[in-house]
C-alpha cells in the first residue's frame, strides 16, 4: 500500500505532469527517474534487478505511487523539432560529440558516491555488457550521444561530424526509451501525443483527519488537454519550448496583402513543418533573415527536390550544382544583408577548447575586489566597461598570434609588441575596481567616443592600442576589425545586383562567401579571423556560468549582453557548417540565388492591382530588376520569365541601385519567442489569466522594462504569477528562462557541468520533495 493509500490522500496527489517532452522535458523525466532510484533504494526497478530484500520493514523506505504524465503531440524525446521522419539533409549546427541528456563526471551536482563505478546501474539486467566506455556516469546514467553513436556503428569523427537532426532525434528516442525501461517500479510514466490547453489550479480538499503539512496546503492542478484528458498534478513542469508567437502589424499587413492579391506569404516557423509545398518552380521567393532557418529552406528547396551538389574538380573545397529543374528563385536578404559566418569545424579541424588568458574567473574576481566568485558576495560585473574588455584582449591575442604566424610578412615590427600592449591594457583595467572607475566620463571624451565606449567598442586603451597597431600592421585588410566582421556591408554601395557587372553586390558577394568557406576549411589555425571563434565559444561558456550565478548586473545583461553582444557573437560562432556556405555559393553561380542587400525593406508592388476575387491584375512573370540591371544571371537561369503567380512584391536595399520583384515572401527570421507576444493557447491563456507573467527589469533610470522570459524564482525555476507570488508546484525550464538565463541551449553539452543538466536536477529534487 502506498504512503498515499495509507494517511487517505488521492494517489494523484503524486502526479507529475511534464509539458513538452522534447530535450528538456526528457531531461527531468531522467533526473525524476534518477533521484526516485537513489532516495528509496530498495524498491523493485524494470527486470526485477533490485528487490526490496534490504527494506527495513517499518515502511520508513516504502516509495509513493508517482505517475508522470508526458504530454506532447510529437513522440518523448525528440519531439517536433528533432522528428526522426523528417529528412536526413537537415543537419544540427553543432556535432555529434556536443550533445547528451544523461549527466557526466563534471556535473557538479553529482556525489563521489553517484559516481562510483561499483554502483548498480540502471540497464534493467545485472549482466549487461559495458558499451557505454569508461565514464562511471555514463555506466549508470546513460551515454551521450558521441557513445550511442558510436555504439550504433558509427564511424564518422564525432568532434567534427554535423548530424542529421533525425539522427539526433533517434538518440533522443532511444535515451528515452532506457529512461522509461529502468525507472523503479513505483514510478509509472503515461505518454500522452496531445497538447495541454489549460492548467488550473484547484482548490485543496483536506480529509477529515488529516492534518495537511506545508506543502499539501498548496492546491493541485487541473491540466486540461485538447482532446478531452484531464489530469490532476501536484507538480507541473512547463517545457515548452519554441511556442507560435503573434505576428507583428507588419508581417500581418504583407500576409493579407498576400492573400487578396495571388501571391504567398509563409510566415516564422520550422522550415520542416512550414508549408513550402505551396512554393512551386519557378516561383521568385524573397527570403527575409539568412541565419539557421534558411540554410533549411535551401536544403528543402534543392536536396529534397532532386537537386544535387558535386565537388567543384577545379576548387577544393567548393561546389557545382546540379538543378533538377524543380526549384524557385531565391532572393536573399537580411538586416545586415550576409549569414552568419560558418563555423570553422571540419574533419582536419574539429573544435577544441582555447584556454582564455585575460577573461577568467580570477581576473573578474579581481575586478570586484572579491577573492573569489564562489563565496555569497556577487560580483555584480558591468560588462561593457568590466568583461568586455578582458574579452577583447584575448580575441586581440588570437588574432594576432595566428596572424604571426600564418602572415609573417603582414608585420612590420616585431609582433611581440603587440602581445605587450594587450597584456599591459589588461593590467591598467585589472587597477580598477567598480563599473563607476571604468566607466568613461562624458568630460573627458567627445560625445561620439564617449556614446562607442558606452557600446563596448573601446576602451580607454582604445587610443594607444591603434596607433600601436596601424604602425605594426601597416595594411588595413590584416588588422583585426571586430565591426567589419559584424557589418561587413557598412559603407559600401552598388551600381548592380547582377553577375560580372561592376560594383556589383553579386560579385561582392561571392567574394565573401568563397573567402568565408577557405577560411572555415582552414580552421581556427590557418585563419586569424576563425581563430575569433575559438575565443568567443569559450567566452559565452564563462558568461552563461557568471549569469546563472548571478555575478553580473541583470542591466547590462540586457542591455549590452543581449543588447549587442549577442548578435556579434551569433554572427561568428552560430553559423552554418561550411558545407551550407558552399552549397550557398554553388548556388549564387548557378543562377538560383540573388542578393537583395542589407536593412531590406519589402512592399506592395505599386504595378500590382489585387482583384475582388483575390487575384491580380498585373501580369505574372518575368520580376526583371526595378531600375536595376536585366541581364541574366551567371549561366542563364531557367527561370527567366516563368513564375506562374504575379510579382506583387518589391524589396530594395538603401546599398544597392534598384529594386527586384517576387511572388513569395518567406520570414526565415528565428522567432522572437517573447512571452507577451505568445500565440499559442496554453502560454498565452496562463499569461491572460495572470498565471504567469513576463520577467521586469528596473533600468538605471528606474524605468521598468519586460523581458522576453517568464517571471521566476532562481532554480529551480518555479513560476510568478502577476501579483508576484511563486507557485511552489509549478516549474519552467526551457526557452521561457531567458529572462534568468542568457543563451539557451537546446540541450546540454557534455562534460561541461551543464547548466541545463542542473537546472533539470534541481526541478526533479524540488518535485520529489513535495512528494
Amino acid at each position: 500500500m502506498s504512503a498515499a493509500a495509507a494517511d487517505g490522500r488521492d494517489a494523484q496527489d503524486h502526479s507529475v505532469a511534464i509539458i513538452g517532452a522534447g530535450p528538456r522535458g526528457l531531461s527531468v523525466l531522467e533526473r525524476l527517474v534518477a533521484l526516485a532510484a537513489e532516495r528509496f533504494p530498495f524498491a523493485r526497478f524494470a527486470g526485477e534487478r533490485f528487490t526490496d530484500a534490504g527494506s527495513t520493514g517499518d515502511g520508513a523506505d516504502t516509495p509513493p505511487a508517482i505517475t508522470v504524465h508526458l504530454i506532447d503531440p510529437y513522440p518523448p524525446g525528440a519531439g517536433i523539432v528533432w522528428r526522426t521522419d523528417q529528412p536526413e539533409t537537415l543537419l544540427m549546427n553543432t556535432t555529434i560529440a556536443e550533445q547528451t541528456i544523461f549527466p557526466d563526471s563534471s556535473c557538479s551536482f553529482l556525489s563521489p558516491d553517484q559516481l562510483d563505478s561499483d554502483a548498480p546501474d540502471r540497464l534493467g539486467t545485472s549482466d549487461a555488457p559495458d558499451r557505454l566506455g569508461t565514464d562511471a556516469a555514463a555506466k549508470r546514467f546513460g551515454p551521450d550521444m558521441a557513445q550511442w553513436y558510436r555504439d550504433e556503428g558509427g564511424t564518422d569523427p564525432v568532434d567534427a561530424t554535423f548530424p542529421s537532426r533525425s539522427l539526433y532525434g533517434r538518440y533522443l528516442r532511444d535515451a528515452y526509451a532506457r529512461i522509461r525501461d529502468s525507472a523503479p517500479d513505483f514510478i509509472e510514466i503515461v505518454e500522452h501525443p496531445t497538447k495541454v490547453e489549460s492548467v488550473i489550479d484547484l482548490p485543496p480538499v483536506e480529509p477529515l483527519g488529516h492534518t495537511p503539512t506545508d506543502h499539501e496546503t498548496v492546491p493541485p492542478q487541473l491540466v486540461r488537454c485538447e482532446d478531452g484528458t484531464a489530469i490532476i498534478a501536484s507538480a507541473v513542469v512547463l517545457a515548452v519550448g519554441h511556442i507560435p508567437s503573434a505576428q507583428t502589424e507588419e508581417r500581418a499587413r504583407l500576409a493579407a496583402f498576400a492573400q487578396r492579391s495571388g501571391g504567398r506569404y509563409i510566415p516564422q516557423g520550422l522550415p520542416a513543418e512550414a508549408p513550402i509545398a505551396e512554393v512551386a518552380p519557378g516561383n521568385r521567393v524573397i527570403v527575409r533573415g539568412m541565419g539557421l532557418n534558411y540554410f533549411d529552406l535551401q536544403t528543402l528547396f534543392t536536396h529534397e527536390r532532386g537537386g544535387r551538389f558535386d565537388p567543384d574538380p577545379d576548387i577544393a573545397g567548393e561546389l557545382l550544382y546540379k538543378r533538377s529543374g524543380e526549384e524557385p528563385r531565391l532572393l536573399l536578404g537580411s538586416r545586415r544583408g550576409v549569414p552568419y559566418r560558418s563555423k570553422p569545424i571540419c574533419p582536419a579541424h574539429p573544435r577544441s577548447p582555447w584556454p582564455l588568458r585575460y577573461f577568467t574567473k580570477e581576473n573578474i574576481a579581481l575586478l570586484a575586489g572579491l577573492e573569489d566568485l564562489d563565496g555569497e558576495r556577487k560580483a555584480g560585473a558591468r560588462f561593457n566597461d568590466q568583461l568586455w574588455p578582458l574579452i577583447l584582449a584575448d580575441l586581440r591575442l588570437a588574432y594576432y598570434s595566428t596572424l604571426t604566424r600564418i602572415r609573417p610578412d603582414a608585420f612590420a615590427g616585431d609582433p611581440g609588441q603587440l602581445r605587450e600592449a594587450i597584456a599591459e591594457a589588461v593590467s591598467r583595467h585589472l587597477t580598477r575596481r567598480t563599473w563607476q572607475e571604468t566607466r568613461p566620463e562624458s568630460r573627458e571624451f567627445s560625445d561620439v567616443a564617449a556614446e562607442a565606449a558606452r557600446q563596448g567598442r573601446v576602451t580607454r586603451e582604445a587610443f594607444a592600442w591603434s596607433e600601436i597597431e596601424e604602425s605594426l600592421v601597416p595594411d588595413p585588410a590584416f588588422r583585426m576589425s571586430l565591426h567589419e566582421l559584424l557589418n561587413p556591408l557598412e559603407g559600401h554601395q552598388f551600381d548592380s545586383r547582377g553577375p560580372r557587372e561592376s560594383n556589383s553586390l553579386h560579385e561582392w558577394m561571392l567574394d565573401f562567401l568563397r573567402t568565408d568557406l577557405h577560411d572555415s576549411l582552414a580552421g581556427p589555425e590557418g585563419s586569424a579571423e576563425k581563430s575569433l571563434f575559438t575565443v568567443l565559444w569559450q567566452s559565452r561558456l564563462l558568461l552563461k556560468e557568471l549569469i546563472v550565478a548571478g555575478h553580473i548586473d541583470r542591466v547590462s545583461i540586457d542591455m549590452e549582453i543581449c543588447g549587442w553582444f549577442e548578435s556579434f557573437v551569433s554572427g561568428l560562432c552560430d553559423g552554418p557548417p561550411p558545407q551550407r556556405i558552399a552549397e550557398l555559393l554553388a548556388l549564387a553561380e548557378a543562377g538560383l540565388v540573388e542578393f537583395i542587400g542589407p536593412d531590406m525593406r519589402i512592399e506592395a508592388n505599386p504595378d500590382v492591382v489585387p482583384s475582388k476575387d483575390g487575384g491580380s491584375a498585373a501580369t505574372s512573370g518575368g520580376g526583371a530588376p526595378l531600375g536595376g540591371s536585366s541581364a541574366p544571371v551567371s549561366g542563364g537561369s531557367p527561370y527567366e520569365g516563368k513564375d506562374p503567380l504575379p510579382q506583387i512584391f518589391t524589396v530594395t536595399s538603401a546599398q544597392v541601385d534598384g529594386g527586384i520583384t517576387g511572388s513569395v515572401v518567406i520570414d526565415a527570421a528565428s522567432p522572437t519567442n517573447a512571452v507577451s507576444r505568445a500565440a499559442d493557447v496554453l502560454v498565452h491563456g496562463m499569461v491572460e489569466r495572470g498565471q504567469l507573467t513576463p520577467a521586469r527589469l528596473t533600468l538605471d533610470d528606474g524605468r521598468e522594462k519586460f523581458l522576453n522570459g517568464l517571471a521566476l524564482t532562481p532554480r529551480p525555476y518555479r513560476t510568478i504569477d502577476v501579483e508576484g507570488a511563486a507557485h511552489p508546484r509549478r516549474f519552467a525550464l526551457s526557452i521561457q528562462l531567458s529572462s534568468v538565463q542568457w543563451g539557451l541551449a537546446i540541450a546540454a553539452n557534455p562534460n561541461t557541468n551543464a547548466a541545463t543538466l542542473a537546472d533539470s536536477h534541481a526541478a526533479a529534487a524540488a518535485i520529489l520533495d513535495l512528494i
